[in-house]
């Protein structure tokens, strides 16, 4: 005996299949209020640094910059996380860096040219490229500073390859630079090479997820 179409009963199964999809995306994030009003969201399975490994990794770039007489601006590390494998190596990284002296604004960013963005451009390779060795690392590929909107703001994303630290391997590494005066930030996103077609997705995610 062949069962009749019922139309109600097809929809009900499709809007039912759309919530329990939604909600289970929805699960695996976590909306984080950062300073300054920033907010992000990351995944629950990221494990947030402690204060202590914070002012730790403070003190080793600030050591850095004093060891080698290289200009250290004003800033705070105010929030990171990591993602780590089940043989508890970091896999991926987030961190927030502010820079309350930061005098350039939202409309100068907006306002940029194309000559503007490849001079910060320019100034961040030489700046990276000097102090990486310093940090036990090094750039192997430079990919470049590009100017986008991210949720209506201007942004300025520059990425690179860089060696593995620590017995790491390498990784693919962003700096999502946010003009915005005393409320300038810097949000670093960067995963393990290798591991690209997993992470890449979710770091994209991450950086969308940006808001002032």
């Amino acid at each position: 005996m062949t069962q009749s179409f019922n139309p109600f009963r097809t929809l009900l199964f499709f809007a039912l299949l759309l919530c329990s999809a939604t909600s289970f995306a929805a699960g695996n994030y976590v909306s984080l209020a950062l300073p300054k009003s920033v907010t992000v969201e990351l995944p629950r399975n990221w494990v947030a640094i402690t204060k202590n490994s914070r002012i730790t990794l403070d003190a080793l770039v600030e050591a850095k910059y004093a060891l080698n007489n290289l200009p250290q601006p004003v800033s705070d590390l105010a929030f990171g996380a990591n993602l780590y494998n089940d043989q508890n190596k970091t896999i991926a990284i987030f961190n927030i860096r502010y820079y309350p002296d930061m005098e350039i604004s939202q409309a100068d960013a907006s306002a940029a040219t194309a000559s503007d963005t490849n001079d910060l451009d320019n100034e961040l390779h030489k700046n990276i490229m000097e102090f990486g060795p310093n940090a036990g690392t090094h750039v192997t590929t430079w990919i470049g500073t590009r100017k986008t909107k991210i949720n209506g703001f201007t942004a300025f994303i520059t990425e690179y390859n860089r060696a593995g630290i620590g017995g790491n391997k390498p990784f693919r590494v962003r700096l999502v630079r946010i003009f915005n005066e005393g409320k300038s930030f810097t949000i670093t996103v960067s995963y393990q090479n290798d591991l690209e077609l997993m992470l890449r997705p979710i770091c994209d995610k991450i950086i969308q997820s940006i808001q002032i």
